[in-house]
């Protein structure tokens, strides 16, 4: 009965670090896009 808290805390983890390696990505791939933006090429 020892294993299981572990193995929450082990998941809760994994998915702790899942999530800020998503969110690191997602900030990073919002900065290549801003800069490659163009004005000129939008169509209203």
């Amino acid at each position: 009965m020892e294993v299981i808290p572990y193995v929450i805390i082990g998941l809760e983890g994994v998915l702790f670090i899942a999530a800020l390696i998503l969110l690191i990505y997602l900030v990073f791939r919002r900065i290549k896009l801003k800069r490659l933006e163009s004005f000129e090429k939008r169509d209203n």
